[in-house]
C-alpha cells in the first residue's frame, strides 16, 4: 500500500525524536506511519505492544511493509525466536516480561538501534498502573530503547492528567519550565481541577480530577512531541460522518423518571462523575427498558440498508437482550463485548466485512480499538451513549476511517429525561475541552 504524504511526514517526525506520540485520529493510518518510522530510524529491532486483538494485525502489517521477521509473544513463556526482528505482545505480557524485553533490545548497540511502539497508548494513562510503570516509569522500558513511540487517537480520554505519564517522558524540559519539576501534584494544580470527595463507607475524602484547565498551554507542549491530525486533515475525499438523535419512549420508564426527578441536574452530573452505584443501576435499567423500541428501530434500519449495521451499547444485559430480540426478527446477529476472545473478534470482523452479518451488537468500550469494519457497512445505531466523547469517537471510527467509501450515519437513541440530558451535557463539555487542546496543538504545529 502506497503511503500518504502525512504518513511519510509523521514517520520522519517520530524517527527524529527519542520519545514521541502519533495522536492522529481514528482511521488515519497510524500503523503504517509507525512502521515507516522504523525504516526512517534504521531500527534493527522493535518491540510492539498493544491490545490482544491488534497483535495479528501488527504482525501482518510488519511483514507486508518491511523486510523483517515478526514474532508474536502469545504467552509469558513463549520463547523468543533468535531470528525475530520484531517482537509483538500485549501490555500484560510486556509488563510480565519487561526485563527480558529490555535485555533483548540492548543487544544491539545498547538499545540505540531498537524502537518501542505502544499502540492504543491511552492504556498507559494511570501513573499507578503496573503496565504504566513497566513502560514509562522509572527504570521502565523506554530507558532501553533508542526510540519509543506512542500511538492513540484519544490521548486524553478523561482529563488532562491522562497525559502525565507520556509528557513526563516526551517533554520533560517543557513541563519543568511550566511547573518547576516533574511532579504530579504540580501538574494537577496547573492543568487539572481537583476536588475532594467523600464516599460512603470511606474514612477519609479522596482527591479526584473533575476537569481540566490551561489547555491552550498544554496543546502547545504536545505540539513539540506528538502529531495530531484528523481524518479531514489527511483524507480529502473522506465521506461525511453525520448524526441524528432520536427520542424513544420506552414502557416502564415512569418509575425511573420519578426517581431522577428527586435529583437536580447538578446532582446527577456529580453522581455520574463519582460513578455512583445507584445512578449506575438506574442507567442500566433505562438501557434495558429501551431494548424493545431499539430492536424495532434496528430491524427497520436493517431492512432499508444494503449492508451490515453496527450497534453500540454499554451494559451486557442490554447487549444480550438486544441480540436475542434481533435474532427473533430473523436477522443474522453477533455480539462483541468484553467476553469475546481475541480470535473470535477477528472472525467477527471478517464476517461483518464480508456481508455474513446483518447486525453486530458491540459493547462500546470493547470495540474502540483495532477493529476495521469500514468495508462492511456505513450505518451505526447507538442505544446507550457514553459520556466520554473520545470513547464514542473511537467507536464511530470502526466504520468512519480510511477505506470507507460511503457517508457514515449515526442514529443515537435517547430517552428525554434528566439522566440522558446530563450524559449529553457532560459529553459536550468534555468535547469542547478536548477541542481547545487540539486547536492549540494544531496551531502550535504549523
Amino acid at each position: 500500500m502506497e503511503l500518504l504524504p502525512h504518513q511519510i511526514t509523521d514517520a520522519k517526525f517520530l524517527a527524529g525524536r527519542r520519545v514521541a506520540g502519533c495522536f492522529n485520529g481514528v482511521g488515519t493510518g497510524k500503523t503504517r506511519t509507525a512502521l515507516e518510522a522504523l525504516i526512517e530510524a534504521e531500527a534493527l529491532r522493535a518491540v510492539i505492544v498493544g491490545p490482544p486483538i491488534s497483535l495479528r494485525m501488527w504482525a501482518n502489517e510488519a511483514a507486508d511493509h518491511m523486510e523483517c521477521k515478526p514474532q508474536i509473544l502469545a504467552t509469558g513463556k513463549t520463547e523468543i525466536d533468535p531470528e525475530a526482528d520484531i517482537l509483538i505482545c500485549s501490555y500484560e505480557i510486556a509488563t510480565k516480561r519487561q526485563n527480558e524485553l529490555m535485555a533483548w533490545a540492548r543487544e544491539h548497540l545498547d538499545g540505540r538501534r531498537a524502537a518501542l511502539i505502544c499502540d492504543e497508548s491511552h492504556a498507559l494513562k494511570s501513573t499507578k498502573a503496573k503496565r504504566t510503570k513497566a513502560i514509562l516509569g522509572r527504570g521502565g522500558m523506554v530507558e532501553a530503547f533508542g526510540h519509543s513511540w506512542f500511538l492513540t487517537g484519544s490521548p486524553m480520554t478523561r482529563w488532562a492528567d491522562d497525559l502525565i505519564p507520556f509528557l513526563f517522558r516526551a517533554a520533560p524540559q517543557q513541563i519543568k519550565q511550566r511547573i518547576g519539576s516533574l511532579n504530579v501534584d504540580r501538574f494537577n494544580l496547573r492543568y487539572c481541577i481537583v476536588q475532594e470527595r467523600k464516599f460512603a463507607g470511606a474514612r477519609f475524602p479522596v482527591k479526584m480530577t473533575v476537569g481540566s484547565r490551561n489547555l491552550d498551554e498544554l496543546g502547545e507542549i504536545l505540539a513539540q512531541c506528538a502529531t495530531r491530525r484528523t481524518l479531514d486533515d489527511v483524507w480529502e475525499d473522506m465521506p461525511d460522518l453525520t448524526h441524528t438523535r432520536l427520542e424513544v419512549e420506552p414502557k416502564g420508564i415512569a418509575a425511573i423518571n420519578r426517581e431522577l426527578d428527586q435529583m437536580t441536574m447538578a446532582e446527577i452530573e456529580q453522581a455520574i462523575a463519582d460513578n455512583d452505584e445507584n445512578l449506575a443501576t438506574i442507567r442500566r435499567e433505562m438501557g434495558v427498558s429501551m431494548v424493545p423500541e431499539a430492536a424495532d428501530f434496528i430491524w427497520q434500519r436493517a431492512d432499508a440498508e444494503q449492508s451490515a449495521i453496527l450497534v453500540g451499547a454499554w451494559h451486557r444485559e442490554v447487549i444480550d437482550e438486544l441480540a436475542a430480540s434481533l435474532s427473533k426478527k430473523k436477522l443474522r446477529v453477533a455480539v462483541l463485548d468484553g467476553r469475546t476472545p481475541a480470535a473470535r473478534k477477528s472472525e467477527l470482523q471478517r464476517q461483518f466485512n464480508e456481508g455474513e452479518l446483518d447486525v453486530l451488537v458491540g459493547q462500546i468500550a470493547a470495540m474502540g480499538v483495532s477493529l476495521n469494519l469500514q468495508r462492511g457497512g456505513n450505518a451505526i445505531v447507538v442505544v446507550e451513549e457514553d459520556w466520554s466523547p473520545s470513547v464514542m469517537d473511537q467507536f464511530y471510527g470502526r466504520l468512519h476511517r480510511m477505506g470507507q467509501g460511503k457517508p457514515v450515519h449515526v442514529d443515537t437513541l435517547f430517552v428525554d429525561n434528566k439522566l440522558a440530558k446530563a450524559i449529553h451535557a457532560i459529553s459536550m463539555a468534555k468535547r469542547r475541552a478536548h477541542n481547545t487542546t487540539e486547536t492549540a496543538h494544531q496551531e502550535a504545529s504549523k
